[in-house]
């Protein structure tokens, strides 16, 4: 009898051992058994041996600093008790920070309010290293602040408030206000419209001369662009009415102008913008590590873009700076607007990316030195080649005469992290082959800090030389990586398929725990489709994947499709979806569809499809 008892006792544990392993919805979403970690406020400091990140020291916030040659912790920077403005009894909230350009002083920022995707409010508060004071960088009875930056000599700073520029002198904390025709839904100065935060992450519509003495900013004049109401639901029983300007095709869009301030002297001057055209973008500006301004313009139709360099007079002078071009690139359907130009410190030349041989690729621009202009990329150089896309740049790296880069060039779901040299001749890979990387380099790019994914397994943070050369592993989640064990994580299978029309498309599929070919299965499909986005991707998807792998435990195929129009796969097949949004987009998923239904593994009736904003909802 106890035999029986004992046996029964162990069958039973073992059915409620399996049942606790099976997903459920207050798992994956309330439990913080799912919660990956990474480096929290990653930033290099100056000297390019050491970084800092924001930590959980025993329940108190801290910033501590690391040695890039060890990854060994070296000191505490900052603890939350020292940040008590002056006068005050409790320590601020760090929500974030960073360091003035000679790194005695750090920007404190706190009380953060979303505006939309990327933009905020904030409080902000300079802290003295030396002296462990606090003070707020303005009066925090008035409005809060947006994108306060140190000059880079580290001797000012500026923000925007109430959509003005403003200036404090860091020495004095004297405020200096630089516009004054800011108003709600009329005129932005420093900040940009919702147009360029959505459609080209543009916020900051400022930025400092290598010397900081001087301002380049935008100004937007959104007078004549209608409104949008939208109704918000605040904790509250009734709801408050949110009134922007929302552009849409064929109507206005803001006003463009580009301005410069001198702080030397006071005085602002109009920059020409090249063109008596006001149907017109901005979409990036700044300085090059020479002091000249520059700034990148398109037409309306986004079919051309042009980057223009700045001759500017010294410095306290009053006389007119003037534009030359420096580039230009067209196209018959439309040109992208990426964080991909950078200036080789000399000023001689600039790297972009550019599509203009059917795959995205980094070429060497060079810049004429006798005032002439440059109407074409005729003279520039291929630094890559091939059948695969860059996905991004992440540096000149001037030392070693090597652009640093991320690429999609072993497959189209894999970002790997590869450097190539000035003149062009042979890639260089810095990171695992495979999965989906993300690099963080020092200043000097001497080493970095590499995050990496893949489809079936949570992110591993390590610490690179950089030649690519693994120093440590910095995080390597392994408490994620068993409870997803644990919970039986249904893994992600690649496939492909060639449509009727001889497009091959790929994507991925859960099955079913206990898959039986024998059996015909209901399909759930997932996808978004927008425009050069990548949903088959080798990378871990987070909770949102985990919600998959629960259907796929509750006898569902899950599976997603990248079609026509996503990433990844070179520029007629990104491109195809131009003048005709959502046809291919929605062809590609109905294919894809006919196709999971002639698997003898799934039940044809039972196929649905989910898609979030682009993606159908």
């Amino acid at each position: 009898m106890l035999k029986h008892i004992v046996l029964f006792a162990a069958a039973f544990t073992a059915t409620a051992a399996t049942a606790q392993s099976k997903l459920t919805n207050r798992d994956i979403w309330a439990s913080p058994t799912f919660s990956s970690e990474g480096v929290g406020g990653l930033a290099s400091m100056k000297d390019g041996v050491h970084y800092t990140a924001m930590e959980d020291d025993a329940g108190e916030p801290v910033i501590a600093q690391y040695a890039y040659r060890t990854g060994d912790k070296v000191a505490t920077l900052v603890r939350g008790k020292d940040l008590v403005p002056a006068g005050g009894k409790e320590p601020v909230e760090m929500d974030g920070y960073a360091f003035s350009g000679d790194e005695k002083k750090m920007m404190i920022e706190t009380g953060s309010e979303p505006i939309y995707r990327y933009s905020y409010y904030a409080y902000n508060y300079v802290f003295d290293r030396a002296s462990k004071k606090l003070v707020p960088l303005s009066d925090v009875t008035k409005a809060k602040q947006r994108l306060a930056t140190f000059s880079p000599d580290g001797s000012k700073a500026a923000f925007v408030r109430d959509i003005n520029l403003f200036v404090v002198d860091l020495a004095t904390m004297t405020e200096k206000q630089i516009t004054k025709d800011g108003e709600w839904n009329q005129v932005l100065n420093g900040a940009t419209d919702w147009v360029y935060e959505e459609e080209f992450t543009l916020v900051q519509g400022y930025a400092w001369s290598p010397d900081g003495n001087r301002l380049l900013y935008l100004r937007s004049d959104e007078s004549g662009v209608k409104e949008f109401d939208l109704t918000y639901y605040k904790n509250q029983l009734y709801p408050s009415e949110y009134r922007f300007k929302y552009p849409k095709a064929g109507e206005a869009n803001s006003t463009i102008s580009l301005h410069l301030h001198d702080l030397t002297n006071s005085s602002t001057i109009t920059v020409p913008l090249g063109t008596d055209e006001t149907d017109i973008y901005i979409p990036r500006l700044g300085f090059t590590p020479k002091g000249a301004a520059w700034f990148m313009r398109m037409n309306r139709l986004q079919n051309e873009k042009l980057i223009l360099q700045v001759d500017l007079p010294v410095s306290g002078a009053k006389s007119r700076p003037t534009s030359r071009e420096i580039f230009r690139e067209t196209s018959k359907t439309y040109v992208d607007v990426t964080d991909d130009l950078h200036f080789l410190a000399d000023g001689s030349a600039f790297v972009y990316t550019s599509e203009r041989d059917g795959w995205n690729h980094i070429y060497l621009q060079p810049i004429a030195a006798n005032g002439s202009e440059v109407k074409a990329p005729a003279t520039a150089s291929a630094l890559t080649r091939g059948a695969w896309d860059v996905t991004g740049v992440k540096g000149i790296d001037e030392k070693n005469k090597r652009v640093i880069f991320t690429a999609s060039k072993s497959a189209p779901e894999n970002v790997e992290v590869l450097a190539v040299p000035l003149s062009g001749k042979g890639v260089i890979a810095l990171s695992p082959e495979g999965g989906v990387n993300n690099a963080e380099f020092s200043t000097g790019f001497r080493y970095f800090i590499n995050t990496r994914s893949t489809r079936n397994s949570a992110p591993v943070v390590t610490l690179h030389e950089g030649s690519g050369k693994q120093v440590k592993v910095l995080k390597d989640n392994a408490k994620l990586n068993k409870a997803l064990t644990e919970y039986g994580l249904v893994p992600k299978e690649f496939f492909t398929f060639t449509t009727p029309e001889g497009v091959e498309l790929r994507g991925w599929m859960m099955k079913p725990v206990g898959f039986q070919s024998r059996e015909r299965y209901p399909v759930f499909m997932t996808q978004y489709s927008g425009p050069n986005s990548n949903e088959v991707q080798d990378q871990w998807g987070g909770r949102n994947q985990l919600w998959y792998s629960m259907l796929a435990q509750k006898g569902y195929i899950v599976a997603c499709v990248d079609g026509r129009g996503t990433g990844h796969r070179g520029r007629d097949f990104r491109h195809i979806t131009y003048g005709q949004m959502g046809k291919y987009e929605v062809e590609d998923q109905i294919a894809a569809a006919k196709w999971l239904g002639q698997q003898p593994w799934v039940d044809k009736d039972r196929i649905g499809i989910f898609g979030w904003s682009y993606g159908g909802s």
